[in-house]
């Protein structure tokens, strides 16, 4: 049931956003860029066999957000999903990589308008030598 643009869940009466609209990350296609990274490259591999974790990531951030949160931490988003769900992961037997939490908080800002500049991220080696 649908209330303000907020899904309502008879069974569990509390609001929760809509799912973000499709992007290339969240309803997974082939990378946009091909990375050289290790990281980025296992982050995406994880996504391939794992899509269902960034859009609960996405959830729990636009819940957030929706909120009054202009700035939140990619971080205390990986500990809700952890803590709330035991999300049921493939792959390696660490279920949400902590090496996985940049890669998603740049894939959330650049995917969901909502979430633009709602991570505080570091530049990476390859950002910090185009800005000079």
């Amino acid at each position: 049931m649908m209330r303000n643009g907020l899904l309502f869940d008879t069974l569990n009466p509390t609001l929760t956003p809509k799912p973000p609209e499709r992007t290339p990350y969240l309803d997974f296609e082939p990378p946009v860029v091909r990375s050289e990274d290790p990281l980025e490259q296992a982050a995406i591999l994880f996504h391939q066999e794992n899509p269902h974790v960034l859009r609960e990531i996405a959830r729990v951030c636009l819940t957030e957000a929706r909120r009054g949160k202009k700035r939140w931490s990619i971080n205390a988003a990986f500990e809700v999903v952890r803590y709330n769900h035991r999300i049921a992961t493939t792959g390696e037997p660490y279920k949400l990589s902590n090496n996985h939490r940049a890669f998603y908080a740049r894939w959330l800002m650049r995917d969901i308008p909502e979430l633009d500049g709602f991570f505080v991220i570091k530049p990476r080696g390859h950002e910090e030598e185009d800005e000079e």
